[in-house]
């Protein structure tokens, strides 16, 4: 079985841009909710010659991912070795306007569909031994705080602290790293809460490049220059969460 690199969120943002740079040296399983963006993505992707696969699922509701990640991957005949979980959702409002509904369907997406693949992808039934690397996608939220989005902040919290714990329980034989960036114009900040006339750039101590920056922290976390790296939060901010910046 050939050995793949699985990205979710793969098909816009950091998770588009991430795949796009790791598409030049990697078979890859591409997640995403919206299939015709996906599949964009993967002709992108294709260009360099290396297998890629697709896997649309709307993360929102989780209940089966287990079972329907485990058939795909036997079907397919696919092993990973690498998964980044960039898949992310957020809801813009004061406590007080929250509903539970809302902020289950904002864990799934940013916590518990990780947790449901990580343990699909360390069943040797399913994956044998291959997985050897995660990035997660973290956030400034928990750090500094973000007004008006608790339960987005509470859910890359728990990434946070999802990446020390496995990192303890699963080394040596797999590193768990976690990518926390600054604020970048993806689709996630295209919200009606959003004035359509502000200019969501990072306010950051430096110059910030776009999500380029974040794939090529992936990549590094990846490579074997980071063999003796696990464990750590890596804030991609140029700077950001020193100046109180983030989103409202």
């Amino acid at each position: 079985m050939e050995s793949y690199t699985f990205i979710t969120g793969a098909s816009s943002g950091i998770g588009q841009g991430t795949a796009k740079l790791l598409s030049e040296t990697r078979n890859l399983l591409l997640h995403g909710r919206d299939l015709e963006r996906l599949e964009e993505t993967r002709r992108q992707c294709a260009a360099h010659g290396h297998n890629v696969q697709l896997f649309p699922y709307d993360f929102q509701e989780i209940s089966t991912l287990r079972d329907d990640l485990t058939a795909f991957l036997t079907e397919k005949g696919i092993r990973v070795g690498e998964f980044l979980h960039f898949a992310g959702m957020t809801e813009v409002l004061p406590i007080s306007k929250t509903k539970y509904s809302v902020g289950l369907k904002v864990m799934n997406v940013n916590y518990f569909s990780a947790t449901e693949i990580i343990s699909t992808l360390l069943k040797k039934r399913v994956n044998g031994d291959a997985l050897h690397n995660i990035v997660l996608i973290g956030s400034m939220a928990p750090v500094i705080g973000i007004a008006c989005q608790p339960h987005y902040g509470s859910s890359k919290g728990a990434i946070h602290t999802l990446t020390l714990s496995l990192a303890r329980e699963l080394a040596p034989a797999v590193r768990v790293n976690c990518i926390s960036p600054g604020t970048f114009n993806t689709r996630i900040l295209q919200t009606p809460f959003f004035s359509p006339d502000k200019d969501w750039k990072s306010i950051s101590l430096i110059p910030c490049s776009g999500v380029e920056d974040v794939a090529k922290a992936a990549r590094f976390l990846l490579s074997e220059d980071s063999h003796y790296i696990t464990g750590q939060i890596l804030f991609v901010d140029g700077g950001e969460r020193f100046l109180g910046g983030g989103l409202p």
